[in-house]
Formats: structure tokens, C-alpha cells, sequence
């Protein structure tokens, strides 16, 4: 059985991360504009001598990512691409010592697309505009968004994400209620699930309802922005905080009745939800694509798939992000190049990267690559009958975007601190107001 933290690094938010990254903000400069130096080839050119670059990620180890380096180099038998794998927790200090480094540099590099604005404020992001002018018809919109900062594409996306809703077939039926149907019409609100939840826990069900990523700022941003709330962040440079409106009061007030209540659990890790829905013990759960195989291969599980809820009178949203790749604006002309075709192939060429890859855990954000992804074999089981439709809907007309910012970093881990204090009984409004007060002061060297 596959852990959590295998399939969702690439999008996982943890507190040593942002930890890590929350140390550079000292050098970070102002909270103005992104200092965005660097400027991609508007052409490309195959190089006729042999050239190396140095790609640093995180999103995959060497071994899942070969197979996609060993397709580039068949294709440009010129460039080399030298991967180097680092932990996620370690990744920003990485960049930050090797982005500017001549003998030891980074050429291309992963880029957590929350954090777009954050590397463009540092100046470690090149303007890729006019090099990929057609990005917006390969690309899914949100992807789109994500790489901009100020008018300018200055990451190539190449990874995003959706989520849905699982129930558990038996502990519905147990309790006497309609399993939901899969397309966006049949989004049900979170206060009939609530209502929903609360029977089947009375029927035999141990939790009624789970958030996959139960924490995390991904998952949850949904849940206010749903209740009118917005991102978290308003104002020049989204760097006033923001969650102490009524919809922010509104939904995590809502979050925290369900852990009050014994609807969802208190002290389950992360890593932990996904095993307790296919114990067969969970009514709902709400989570990522990348748990069907793990749920398929239960015996003796039978679930169905669903829309994300949304709050009665809300607009539905839903999380989205991934990963993207940025380039070293202090690149030489010839690297820039080459990076320049590494960018390319990995986002664009005949649907980019993930035609190399034998699995996928998510969708690539290239619309002819997502293809594949969509072509699962584990879509295909009947428990996932409608899955896919419903997935290209959500990313099509629900996706949200995360808190674009300078001061995400700091953001998120403020918010994470917040939302594991209200699952432990902090009333919401108490555990908004206070983190309004870590962000202002996290976020005041942004507004000199």
C-alpha cells in the first residue's frame, strides 16, 4: 500500500517546507511587483555542440523521471540533462544557494505554482513570454494563471490537480441514503452531507466524514471560498490579510464542528486518512484522483465518486495546482537555450512530459497529455463510473487557484497552525483573528 506522502509531495504544503522557505524571506526584498530579470530566446535553436543543464526537482525522484530524460535525450541528442532530486523540505534553500552560483548552478527547476510570485519577487524567475506565445491553447487555464506573475509567463506548467468526493456504498445504504450522482449537477451542499454523515455514523459508520489532506490550505481554501470568503488575502500585492470575514468564519466555524461533533477524527495524520476509508470506516471522504488504485485494490470496498461539495448558496470551487518549471534568469545564452527546448518538451511537445511516464497519480497540465491520465485503466472500474467527465468539468469551471502572494510561504504555514488549532477545539473566529495578527506582522517587510 502506497503511503501519502509517496503520491502528493507535489503538491504537499507540510510546515518544515514552509519553514525552510520562511528563512529566505529576510532577503526577499519589498512586496512590489516581481523582479522578474531574465528574458527567455524568443526563437530556438538546436544546438549543434554538446550542452548540459542541471534540472533541480522535487516533484519526482531520479528513477520515476528517467524515463522522461531518456525520451529528451533521444529527441535532442545534443542536450544532457543532469537531474538532481532534493527533498521537498530542502528545496527552497537549494535554489536559493545555487540560483546564483557560476560553478554550481541550477538551470531549470521545479516550482510549486503557489509559489510563483514568491520566486518571481526574488528575481529567480525568467520571462518566457514571448518564447511560449501559444502556451494558453496547450495548457489548462488554471495551469495558465498559475505561471503568471504581472502579465508575464515565467513558469512552464506541466502538472496540476482536482479533487472529488468517495463514499462508502455500504454505510449509505445502511443508513437509508441516496448514493450522489457523479456530474457537476448533482453537487450536493456541505450541509446535507453534514446531515447525511451524522446518519450513517448513527447507522455504524466509525467517522462520517474525512478531508484527505485534512490541514492543508489546498483542500481547505475550497471551503471558504465556497461561503464568500476569497483566498485569504486582499489589497496591494494580496498582502492584507483576509480571513476574518464572514465566509472565512462561516466555513471554518462549520470545519470544526465536524471534528467537535466526532463526524470527522481528531489526531489522524495526513498519512493516515486515506487507510481509514478503505478500512471501510469512513461514510465520505474527500480526496485526490491518486487514491484509486489503493481503493480499487480494497476487497470488499465499494464506493462511488461525486462532486466536491459546496456550502447552500455558494459557488462550488475545488483545489487545483501543481507543479510547474522555472528557468535561472542568470543563465548563459547557450543554457538558456537548451533549457529553453527542456521547457518545451516537458509542457508542449506532442502533449508533454507524461506520455513518458507508466503511471500518472495526476493530471499533466497539457490538455492533449491529460489524455493519458484520463485513460487510466483505473477509471475504468465501475466505482469510478463518471469520474472522468466530472474531473475535466472541475478543472475546467471550478479549479481555485491558491493565495497568489509574495508571501505565501509564510501564509501557508500560518494557516495550517490555524486550521489544526480549530480541529482541536479553537473556535474559529478566536483562531482567525490570530492568525490575521501572525500574518500582518509575517507580511509587513513585503509592504516597506
Amino acid at each position: 500500500m502506497r503511503t501519502h506522502n509517496d503520491v502528493t509531495r507535489w503538491l504537499a504544503a507540510g510546515a518544515g517546507a514552509a519553514l525552510a522557505l520562511a528563512a529566505l524571506t529576510a532577503c526577499s526584498g519589498s512586496g512590489g511587483p516581481g523582479t522578474i530579470d531574465g528574458v527567455a530566446p524568443s526563437s530556438l535553436t538546436e544546438p549543434t555542440e554538446p550542452i548540459t543543464i542541471t534540472y533541480a526537482g522535487a516533484a519526482y525522484d531520479a528513477k520515476q523521471i528517467q524515463p522522461v530524460l531518456d525520451a529528451f535525450q533521444a529527441a535532442h541528442p545534443n542536450i544532457t540533462v543532469n537531474y538532481e532530486a532534493v527533498p521537498f523540505d530542502d528545496f527552497n534553500s537549494v535554489l536559493a544557494a545555487r540560483l546564483t552560483s557560476s560553478q554550481d548552478a541550477i538551470d531549470v527547476f521545479d516550482v510549486d505554482m503557489p509559489r510563483t510570485a514568491a520566486y518571481a519577487a526574488r528575481g529567480w524567475l525568467t520571462d518566457l513570454t514571448d518564447t511560449f506565445p501559444d502556451l494558453a491553447s496547450a495548457v489548462d487555464p488554471g495551469s495558465l494563471e498559475a505561471a503568471t506573475v504581472d502579465g508575464k509567463v515565467v513558469t512552464m506548467p506541466y502538472q496540476t490537480s482536482t479533487n472529488i468526493m468517495y463514499y462508502n456504498k455500504a454505510l449509505l445504504a445502511a443508513a437509508g441514503i441516496s448514493a450522489p450522482g457523479a456530474t457537476p449537477d448533482d453537487r450536493e451542499t456541505w450541509e446535507q452531507i453534514t446531515e447525511n454523515a451524522k446518519k450513517a455514523q448513527d447507522a455504524g459508520a466509525q467517522y462520517g466524514l474525512l478531508f484527505d489532506q485534512i490541514d492543508r490550505y489546498y483542500q481547505l481554501q475550497p471551503l471558504a471560498e465556497s461561503a464568500g470568503g476569497g483566498p485569504g488575502g486582499t489589497g496591494e500585492g494580496n498582502l492584507t490579510p483576509d480571513v476574518t470575514n464572514d465566509g472565512w468564519e462561516k466555513a471554518f466555524s462549520w470545519y470544526g464542528s465536524i471534528f467537535a461533533d466526532g463526524l470527522s477524527p481528531r489526531g489522524v495524520a495526513v498519512a493516515d486518512t486515506p487507510n481509514l476509508f478503505a478500512a471501510g470506516k469512513v461514510a465520505y471522504y474527500v480526496g485526490g484522483p491518486w487514491w484509486g488504485t489503493q481503493f480499487v485494490g480494497e476487497a470488499g470496498l465499494d464506493f462511488g465518486i461525486a462532486p466536491f461539495p459546496a456550502f447552500a448558496g455558494g459557488e462550488a470551487a475545488t483545489p487545483t495546482g501543481g507543479w510547474s518549471l522555472g528557468m535561472n534568469p542568470q543563465a548563459t545564452a547557450d543554457k538558456a537555450n537548451a533549457s529553453a527546448i527542456f521547457l518545451k518538451f516537458m509542457g508542449i511537445d506532442d502533449g508533454g512530459y507524461a506520455q513518458y511516464l507508466s503511471a500518472l497519480a495526476v493530471p499533466p497540465s497539457n490538455l492533449e497529455g491529460s489524455a493519458k491520465f484520463y485513460d487510466a485503466e483505473v477509471f475504468t472500474d465501475p466505482r469510478f463510473t463518471g469520474v472522468v467527465d466530472l474531473m475535466e468539468s472541475e478543472l475546467a469551471t471550478t479549479a481555485t487557484l491558491r493565495l497568489q502572494t509574495v508571501g505565501y510561504v509564510e501564509f501557508e504555514d500560518i494557516m495550517t497552525k490555524t486550521f489544526d488549532d480549530i480541529i482541536n477545539g479553537t473556535d474559529a473566529k478566536t483562531a482567525l483573528a490570530s492568525a490575521t495578527t501572525q500574518l500582518d506582522d509575517a507580511w509587513a517587510k513585503y509592504r516597506q
